[in-house]
C-alpha cells in the first residue's frame, strides 16, 4: 500500500510540474525542432538553387557554341536576375562578355564586365572584369577610361596585373617615367615564379628602365 501511495505522490508532483511547465517545454522543444527543420530545409534550398544557376550557367556555353549569342544573352540575363549572388553568375557574365568582344558586340561586352564588378561576390571575379574591361577601352583608344578602371585592384592576387596594365596604358599615353614605376611595382608584386614576369621585364626595358 505504501508503495501506491508513493507512486501516487510521484505522478500527482509531474501532473503539477506539468501544468506548470509543460506549455512552455512544448514551445522549446517545438523551437528547436523547428530551428533544425528550417537549417536543413535552407541547405536544401541553397544546393537547389546552385544546381539551377549551374544549369543555366552551362546553356550560356552551349547557345555560344551554337552561336546564338542572343539565347545566350537571354540565359545570362535570366541567370543573373534570378541567381545574381552567385558565383555562376558572374561566371556568366565573364564567359558571355568575351564572347560578345569577339564577336564585335563591345557595348553588351561592357555592359556585362560593369555589371560582374558591381555584383560579384569574389573579388577575383571583379578583378578579371575590371581588366578586361581596361583592354576594351584601350583597344577603343580611351586611354584614361582604361587607366581609371585598373587604377586598383579589388583582389591582391591581381594586383601585380593592374599595375602591369597601368604600365601599358601610360607608355601609350607617352607617359615613359610613369610606366616604368608602373612596370617596377608589377615585378614587386608579381609572384618570383611567375612566367608573366619576363613579359613585363621586356615592357620596362621597352621605356628605358631596368629590372
Amino acid at each position: 500500500m505504501s508503495y501506491n501511495l508513493e507512486e501516487q505522490d510521484q505522478l500527482a508532483q509531474l501532473r503539477d510540474f506539468w501544468d506548470r511547465w509543460g506549455t512552455w517545454i512544448s514551445l522549446l522543444v517545438a523551437a528547436a525542432m523547428l530551428g533544425w527543420a528550417g537549417s536543413r530545409g535552407w541547405q536544401w534550398w541553397q544546393q537547389h538553387q546552385a544546381v539551377k544557376a549551374s544549369a543555366l550557367y552551362a546553356q550560356i556555353g552551349q547557345r555560344m557554341a551554337a552561336s546564338d549569342m542572343a539565347g545566350a544573352g537571354a540565359v545570362c540575363a535570366e541567370l543573373r536576375r534570378h541567381f545574381g549572388s552567385s558565383v555562376y553568375a558572374s561566371m556568366g557574365a565573364l564567359e558571355l562578355a568575351k564572347g560578345s568582344a569577339q564577336a564585335g558586340d563591345t557595348a553588351q561586352a561592357e555592359h556585362l564586365l560593369r555589371w560582374a564588378d558591381a555584383h560579384a561576390a569574389d573579388p577575383a571575379y571583379r578583378a578579371a572584369a575590371m581588366l578586361a574591361l581596361s583592354s576594351l577601352q584601350t583597344d577603343a583608344h580611351q586611354l584614361d577610361a582604361a587607366l581609371a578602371s585598373v587604377k586598383a585592384s579589388p583582389d591582391a592576387a591581381f594586383a601585380g596585373l593592374f599595375s602591369a596594365r597601368r604600365g601599358d596604358i601610360l607608355a601609350l599615353q607617352g607617359h615613359r617615367a610613369q610606366a616604368r614605376q608602373a612596370y617596377l611595382q608589377a615585378l614587386q608584386q608579381l609572384p618570383a615564379d611567375d612566367a608573366y614576369r619576363g613579359s613585363v621585364a621586356l615592357r620596362l626595358q621597352a621605356v628605358g628602365g631596368r629590372s
